[in-house]
């Protein structure tokens, strides 16, 4: 499975996302750590079909599924993303899984995403509702619109679009949990999934956005889930622990928009991680990993991916984001 962004844009700002930090009580963009060593802001990369034919055929091995659940990114702002989920279902033998927030292009656009996607069960899109409401959805998913989601969902399904609605939990929207089950029940989406987010960063902490106070609050109504999330983040960096790689169990990699090759999603671009190892640091400053130049066989033969598995039995070596 290949986990691939096609692109560095999106048009929400929500205050767990890798784009963003929030910084003397501002939630903004994050300056430093977004990847492309200072080439690119956000914003700025759109992938062409052209590109992703050519970084595609670059794998060289068969592709179950690829998936497009944006890192830093939202994929279905890319110009092309119609035309590539065309060639992937006329030309390649892959399914396709799209997370969204759902907010944006038009339900026509969706109907014609349905009409591509039908005709097998592995296509799916999972719609990231995290409310019922604007004033629910926009706490996490700040600039979302509700109805314009639920609008371009129902045109999805009713074009025979296979759709999960995914709801991560917080304090202000889990007393819609029923709420949000019963309406997608009603809409016809596949499944409703209620989310725990193991993601720490930005809980509990006021900030503001456009002259606007928020703060995103842990749901209560497991707080056993929350106490082994505290739990591990005091220790993961104090001790080695086993390392279980989702990218080696699942046989999956990540391509970011510059189509470098990443063992996951959890590395890519990081500066912080560049100055915890010099082996890790050559990676990220080279090119040595760029699909549009090389197969990913002549990639997966760079020290890096040796190096990684090694660094799992030294707590010194072991890369911070491996311990999480």
């Amino acid at each position: 499975d290949v986990n691939w962004e096609l692109n560095n844009k999106c048009n929400l700002m929500c205050p767990q996302c890798g784009r963003n930090e929030i910084k003397d009580g501002v939630l903004q963009w994050r300056k430093a750590g977004t990847g492309d060593r200072g080439k690119n802001s956000l914003n700025t990369v759109d992938n062409s079909l052209d590109t992703f034919r050519k970084v595609y055929n670059n794998i060289g091995f068969p592709v179950r599924t690829i998936r497009f659940q944006g890192h830093l990114s939202e994929n279905i702002l890319s110009k092309d993303f119609l035309p590539i989920c065309k060639f992937i279902r006329e030309e390649t033998n892959t399914s396709i899984q799209l997370s969204t927030h759902g907010s944006s292009n038009t339900t026509e656009w969706w109907t014609e995403l349905a009409e591509v996607f039908q005709g097998y069960g592995g296509n799916i899109v999972y719609f990231s509702l995290d409310g019922v409401g604007d004033k629910s959805l926009g706490n996490y998913r700040v600039g979302a619109s509700f109805k314009k989601v639920i609008e371009n969902a129902q045109a999805f399904i009713d074009a025979g679009g296979k759709a999960y609605w995914r709801m991560i939990i917080f304090k202000h929207n889990q007393h819609q949990i029923e709420e949000a089950q019963a309406l997608a029940e009603s809409m016809g989406f596949h499944e409703f999934m209620a989310v725990y987010t193991p993601r720490q960063r930005s809980l509990n902490e006021s900030w503001t956005y456009k002259g606007k106070s928020q703060i995103l609050k842990s749901q209560d109504i497991s707080p056993e889930w929350n106490e082994a999330i505290e739990k591990n983040v005091k220790n993961r960096r104090k001790e080695l622990v086993d390392i279980e790689c989702k990218a080696i169990k699942e046989n999956q990699f990540y391509i970011d928009y510059n189509n470098k090759v990443w063992a996951c999603y959890y590395l890519p671009n990081m500066v912080h991680l560049a100055k915890e190892s010099d082996w890790y640091s050559d990676y990220y400053q080279d090119d040595s990993n760029n699909l549009l130049d090389k197969s990913l066989e002549e990639i997966l033969k760079d020290k890096f991916y040796g190096s990684l598995t090694m660094s799992w039995h030294t707590a010194n070596n072991c890369l911070s984001m491996c311990k999480k």
